[in-house]
């Protein structure tokens, strides 16, 4: 007779076999487990707050991702404070409506939990390749001279900031995942 598992009665030896190699890293996932219900007194807790930032290094297509930008055609960048030119209008950086391109529309039933930040804009280092200076200072946005002898701007990232007042909630207050191999930046 085959035994059906439930939810509830896998293991966790169990269900990283079955998940596989990308699974090891992840910590063990709550929401198989009653524990946290036991622990509030037969109660769901409430859901930890979460912050998740994305990085796009080599470019996307805007119009893609960009709110109000879906039907235009490929912008041109204008040159001086990251203003981007459409048929003669311009779109200067601020806060704007949230409007969701075709490929951000799977966000929609999630759009009072989320914030599009765009146009981010920093001085560039020379001698030093662009998009690796782009992925030191993503979540930093540094003056380039912040650490002497270093052409790579660092300081505390945005997310170990946020990290201190919404992590502690988590099995890990921060988790960065990358599909880079890490040998070179």
């Amino acid at each position: 007779m085959i035994q059906q598992d439930t939810v509830h009665s896998v293991s966790r030896r169990r269900f990283l076999t079955g998940a596989g190699g990308a699974a090891l890293s992840l910590p063990w996932l709550e929401s198989f487990t009653n524990q946290c219900r036991a622990e509030n007194g037969g109660k769901n807790p409430a859901p930890a707050k979460r912050l998740a930032f994305f990085y796009l290094p080599n470019g996307i297509t805007r119009r893609g991702f960009f709110p109000g930008e879906g039907d235009r055609a490929l912008p041109k960048f204008a040159g001086q404070n990251n203003v981007w030119r459409f048929e003669g209008k311009t779109v200067p950086v601020g806060n704007h409506p949230l409007t969701f391109t075709p490929t951000l529309a799977p966000l929609h039933t999630v759009r009072e939990k989320i914030s599009l930040v765009t146009g981010l804009d920093r001085i560039f280092q020379h001698g030093t390749d662009s998009h690796a200076q782009c992925a030191s200072c993503f979540l930093t946005s540094v003056a380039p001279f912040a650490v002497k002898n270093s052409a790579y701007p660092l300081s505390r990232t945005l997310d170990h900031i946020a990290a201190d007042g919404i992590g502690q909630a988590t099995p890990y207050s921060t988790l960065e995942l990358s599909c880079n191999d890490h040998k070179n930046n």
